[in-house]
């Protein structure tokens, strides 16, 4: 089963957020890998590049990343990252939607694989670590929201205290407001 943390961020909280990652040295994966992908590091800089919504946060220290090639499709030939065996932490970019509300962003990381005992591939603690950390760091400057299971950054509840509305990236588009 995933850990998982959801959060709303603005475009100046991921900023922020890529900074505060940066000394851990992880590296940036997209979620559909180019077989020439040279992975940079994470850090400021990266924070006006970022043009897809989804990315992987590689964990080098951790060991090595398993990607497989993609069989059918659109990106076939591309590779993918098998994210259960490999230390990752996944992050979903908190983005506007096209009718302007802010949609919630996550992060999530397989560090407890369930199944069968004999194939079970567990995550190592430096994985584990690592995911604890960036999880405080998203929490350690946010609000709670209301209802409850989402952390709202700064310039996330300023905007929504201009009139954007938050909403969770899931189908329904729950609507989310800072708890206070």
């Amino acid at each position: 089963m995933a850990d998982v943390v959801r959060f709303f961020m603005g475009p100046e909280d991921e900023r922020a957020f890529l900074r505060e990652v940066a000394p851990l040295g992880l590296e940036l994966y997209p979620r559909v890998v180019p077989a020439d992908w040279k992975a940079p590091r994470v850090d400021e800089s990266l924070a006006g590049s970022l043009d897809e919504s989804e990315y992987y946060l590689g964990i080098p220290e951790a060991g090595a990343i398993t990607v497989d090639r993609i069989k059918r499709g659109p990106n076939k030939g591309k590779l993918m990252i098998l994210e259960v065996v490999s230390p990752v932490i996944f992050f979903e970019r908190s983005l506007r939607d096209e009718d302007g509300a802010l949609r919630s962003g996550r992060l999530w990381a397989e560090l407890q694989v369930s199944g069968d005992v004999q194939r079970r591939v567990q995550k190592t603690p430096v994985v584990e670590r690592t995911f604890r950390k960036v999880a405080e760091i998203v929490g350690r400057r946010a609000r709670r929201s209301r209802p409850v299971g989402w952390l709202i950054l700064p310039e996330a509840s300023r905007m929504h205290a201009e009139g954007v509305e938050l909403r969770d990236a899931g189908r329904k588009g729950t609507v989310v407001r800072p708890y206070r």
